[in-house]
């Protein structure tokens, strides 16, 4: 099915203008006297619930670009304490200003489900309506309540406990309220949809398909709403702003982890999603507006060419720019360019089994650059970070024009069947204290796609069935949504609700300068002059110092005409020299190949030092800065310490709710 919803929310009439809609602390432009009298004016009215998240405020636009916590899967590094920023737990100006446009997009958002929710409400339609089972205006109204929850959920993880409205603002002071305890939030949010979910229609049923919300979304959803509500959370110290807090859990936790088992468990017994499709074509799918109802995609936010969209521009495949003829930034290649800001860890691309099918399509070591007039070529990253090609603009079959870059129209996944298989099998593991049977199979789907058929025996049969334990089952769900989700920004908030942010930041500052010294220590070993602290680690043995490459014509039959040239790896034997170690490294490159830096870089040559000095890379020194750097590595402890994961009250909003709202976790 290809995408069309999204002309329909373009194109709608609202009830008020935009403009004044966006702004969260004016009086609600909905007049709450108002009275639905058709089907048709309350669809007009859903249809309008879409547009914040659709906008540059929602999560194809600002909400998508930031929020860039480091983390071991998401990483784009930092170099220097003079451009902190959220990446290091320490948010910029900039941060902050992107903060406000988020806050304000969904609580646009909730002020417009809230609007609808009531209009349906007091609507004739609906008190003649048969509530016991789906029809379209339920539907509407249950549509209503899941977009409300996923506003509400995302201003919860990122910003804790918020202000809490159920009904419409009648009065500019009925908006000037405290903060709400996010417990509350979410279990309303839950019992909403647990309410409203029989009464919802799937995504086969709807002309709108997996792009709008429906039944199998909002089970879905009450997983995720349910997960996070029985996870973990940075909590405030109220007699001590300054202070990050501690990362707390609700006594009755468990309750919310058998509701997700139930509620996924829904979706994968009722049937109306699959893994059918290869995971290349997932994505492949996604860069052409190709949104089939039945496969993974279970809701995409939509977005529209031409718009705020930001994947395949800042996320996603990084082509590089030039100015044209015309002065105009432009990419050889029709497809057009993108800034490929957003990054994944060196290691986190090193950890996947090399036969994992997700990782070439996850990470990519290059990055397109214009060569001559008309092609482009690929280029060897070497930042400690690769690139996503989960959006990659060069599976465009019908290229957006050589100077384009944002508003590629492709949506962001917001929920996939994938997830709620992950989802069920955490639950279930933890409600039965070990795998049930369910939860090994649902791993077992999400492995079966990634690795190919003649691999299954060994990599999905009996890699799973030798997870015998609670706790050997958890850490092997803790890998799986890293190497299945990989770009998706699922990583911070997974690793928030499971209170692990903190071992990983720790693990990864200290683990990454052991590594640097394994790496030097490899590279230098078959030279006269060895590295000065030999270092060695059998944890570390696999990963590759350096790495390779030569340019080579590029495959017409998996590439564009206008891709010149990629780059083919040095390999030994079976070993690619990208992706593991050489038995040993020569002391200069193989004939005919040009090296890049891998893991060596973790360990960097101090700068006119003699004799030779080496250091920590300062990305490994900076990145993580607001959490551990070398000031403090010594005293953090990361079971005690929580990672400041959540984000400040944006200045507006403070502001304006005359004194009610307080920024605690040291901001």
């Amino acid at each position: 099915m290809r995408k069309k919803y999204i002309s329909v929310i373009a194109s709608i009439l609202l009830f008020a203008s935009c403009s004044d809609y966006l702004d969260v602390n004016s009086p609600s432009t909905f007049d709450k006297n108002y009275v639905f009298g058709s089907e048709s004016e309350i669809a007009t009215a859903v249809n309008g619930m879409y547009v914040p998240m659709v906008s540059g405020k929602g999560w194809v636009g600002v909400l998508l670009k930031k929020m860039l916590f480091n983390t071991d899967v998401e990483f784009s590094g930092l170099s220097t304490a003079s451009n902190l920023n959220e990446r290091a737990y320490v948010p910029s100006t900039g941060d902050i200003k992107s903060y406000g446009d988020i806050w304000t997009g969904m609580y646009d958002g909730v002020n417009r489900t809230n609007d609808v929710i009531e209009g349906i409400e007091q609507s004739p339609l609906f008190a003649a309506a048969d509530k016991t089972k789906p029809s379209r205006l339920m539907h509407y109204y249950g549509e209503a309540k899941v977009l409300r929850a996923m506003y509400y959920l995302e201003l919860v993880r990122n910003w804790g406990d918020v202000p809490y409205r159920r009904t419409s603002a009648g009065n500019k002071d009925e908006l000037f309220i405290g903060a709400t305890d996010r417990n509350t939030i979410l279990t309303d949010m839950i019992n909403d949809l647990i309410e409203v979910e029989p009464l919802m229609l799937y995504a086969e049923e709807s002309d709108r398909g997996v792009e709008a919300a429906s039944r199998e979304f909002c089970q879905a959803l009450i997983a995720r709403i349910a997960l996070q509500r029985g996870g973990w959370s940075l909590r405030p110290d109220y007699d001590n702003p300054a202070a990050v807090g501690a990362m707390e859990r609700s006594d009755d936790w468990k309750e919310y982890y058998k509701i997700a088992e139930e509620y996924a468990g829904k979706v994968i017994s009722e049937g109306k999603h699959s893994l059918a499709r290869s995971f290349r074509q997932v994505w492949v799918d996604e860069c052409n507006w190709i949104v089939p109802v039945a496969d993974d995609n279970i809701f995409d936010v939509p977005a529209k060419v031409g718009g705020s969209g930001e994947l395949a521009y800042s996320w996603g495949t990084y082509i590089v720019s030039s100015k044209n003829s015309e002065g105009v930034n432009a990419s050889n290649a029709p497809h057009g360019y993108s800034s490929g800001g957003a990054r994944l860890a060196l290691t986190y691309m090193l950890s996947f089994d090399k036969a994992d099918l997700r990782r070439d399509i996850t990470c990519e070591m290059f990055r397109y650059e214009n060569s001559g007039m008309s092609s482009i070529i690929q280029k060897p990253f070497s930042e400690l970070n690769v690139g996503c090609g989960k959006w990659n603009r060069l599976f465009m079959e019908s290229p957006l024009g050589s100077t384009s870059n944002k508003g590629t129209g492709i949506n962001y996944t917001y929920m996939r069947y994938a997830d709620v298989l992950l989802m069920y099998a955490e639950a279930a593991n933890e409600n039965h204290d070990g795998p049930t049977a369910g939860a090994k199979d649902a791993l077992k789907q999400v492995r079966k796609r990634a690795f190919a058929q003649e691999d299954h025996a060994e990599k999905v049969e009996a890699y799973v069935d030798a997870l015998g334990t609670k706790e050997d089952f958890f850490n092997a769900i803790v890998q799986e949504r890293a190497w299945e989700f990989g770009g998706e920004k699922h990583r911070r908030y997974d690793l928030a609700r499971w209170n692990l942010y903190g071992k990983t930041l720790y693990n990864l500052y200290f683990d990454w300068i052991e590594l640097g010294k394994v790496a030097r220590t490899k590279q230098y070993e078959n030279t006269t002059t060895p590295f000065e602290d030999p270092t060695y680690n059998a944890r570390f043995d696999s990963y590759p110092a350096v790495a390779y490459y030569k340019m080579v014509p590029a495959d017409k039959t998996l590439f564009p005409v206008c891709v010149a040239e990629t780059m083919d790896w040095y390999k030994e034997g079976d070993v690619n020299s990208y992706d593991e170690a050489l038995p040993a490294y020569p002391s200069k490159n193989p004939t005919g190949y040009s090296r890049v830096d891998m893991c060596v870089q973790y360990c960097t040559q101090v700068k006119n030092a003699s004799p030779r000095q080496w250091e920590p890379s300062a990305r490994i020194l900076h990145s993580f800065y607001g959490y551990i750097n070398a000031s403090n590595a010594g005293s953090v402890n990361p079971e005690t310490d929580p990672v400041r994961y959540l984000v400040p009250i944006p200045p507006d909003a403070l502001s304006s709710h005359q004194g009610l709202l307080k920024n605690y976790y040291g901001y």
